[in-house]
């Protein structure tokens, strides 16, 4: 009845450069969340500009420390 992200830990990745989502509608969303937030200069597909930042993001949040 309530999305999971009001009570459970949160990650988001903002792309500076997105044309499709407005990054500051980007921000807020992840500020609403209190999600942990990483800013990437990447446009809208930065899982394909920036796997690498993607992917630490995704093992912190699965419990593994950044590289």
């Amino acid at each position: 009845t309530e999305a999971a992200w009001h009570m459970k830990p949160s990650w988001y990745a903002v792309s500076k450069n997105d044309g499709t989502i407005n990054p500051d509608f980007e921000r807020f969303l992840a500020k609403r969340m209190n999600a942990t937030t990483i800013e990437l200069d990447a446009g809208h597909l930065s899982l394909v500009s920036h796997p690498k930042d993607v992917a630490n993001l995704i093992l912190e949040a699965a419990g593994y420390p950044r590289s």
